[in-house]
């Protein structure tokens, strides 16, 4: 999912102002840093949930907030169940999403058990990749519901910039990299998001991005303007597909606590 859902993501289970901006900022952080490499050398969910134990046992004093990640993970893979896996994705920090993922490397962690109760519930099958940038449109359609209304969101997004060096240290020590390096190509993936810009541009620049993206991996382009008024217009249909998928992302992480 994009970062300004995955900011609500925490935010729906954890509204504590004091630990809201660092559970949120490490959400934030495990997408922007699977771009320190040119190509994901391991499944994201499964990165981020390796992520997660090595907090617990080598940086013990940083949990719970840690939890985020398993909020990250949840949010992911409902995702993927609703709007579809894209059969490849080359891994480019512009891209709106680059989405790395198997579900047979999820077979080792309780989170498959979310994976298949929430596939019974929600899943359709997807038909070509008309579908899958349908599914990117939504996507997208989301992060607009978002700034419309839950403006402290886009506060968290902006302040997770400074935020970061909480986690530096502990990012820094599981992917052996500098953290300079680390805090750059944060400071790189951020900036796409254009934080407190007005919600056209904001808009405009996500439907360019996925554009060159859907034209570089599909070879299909996208009507931006059409788009552009259809989201800026219809509100409503904008917080339906907000709520809905609030819906069964709270189901899959209570089912995950659960276990």
């Amino acid at each position: 999912m994009l970062p300004r859902r995955h900011i609500l993501d925490v935010w729906e289970f954890n509204k504590n102002k004091d630990e809201l901006l660092s559970m949120c900022t490490l959400s934030l952080a495990i997408d922007a840093v699977k771009y320190l490499e040119k190509e994901s050398k391991k499944d994201h969910l499964v990165e981020a949930l390796e992520f997660n134990e090595f907090v617990c046992y080598m940086f013990p004093h940083q949990k719970p907030h840690n939890r985020s990640l398993l909020f990250h993970v949840v949010s992911d893979l409902l995702g993927l169940l609703m709007y579809g896996v894209p059969k490849k994705t080359k891994h480019s920090l512009k891209n709106l999403e680059s989405i790395n993922y198997s579900e047979k490397n999820m077979e080792h962690y309780p989170i498959i058990e979310v994976w298949n109760t929430l596939k019974d519930k929600v899943y359709v099958k997807k038909h070509g990749v008309e579908s899958i940038i349908e599914g990117f449109v939504k996507k997208i359609q989301i992060e607009m519901d978002i700034m419309e209304r839950y403006p402290f969101v886009e506060d968290i997004l902006f302040n997770s910039k400074e935020k970061l060096n909480e986690w530096l240290q502990s990012l820094a020590s599981f992917y052996d990299k500098h953290k300079k390096t680390v805090k750059n190509v944060y400071d790189q993936w951020w900036a796409l998001w254009l934080c407190n810009s007005d919600q056209e541009r904001v808009l405009s620049n996500m439907l360019e991005r996925l554009n060159i993206q859907a034209q570089n991996e599909y070879g299909l382009s996208i009507d931006k303007n059409h788009l552009l008024s259809s989201i800026l217009s219809n509100k409503r249909a904008n917080r339906h597909e907000n709520d809905n998928y609030s819906r069964w992302y709270k189901e899959g992480v209570k089912l995950l606590l659960r276990i």
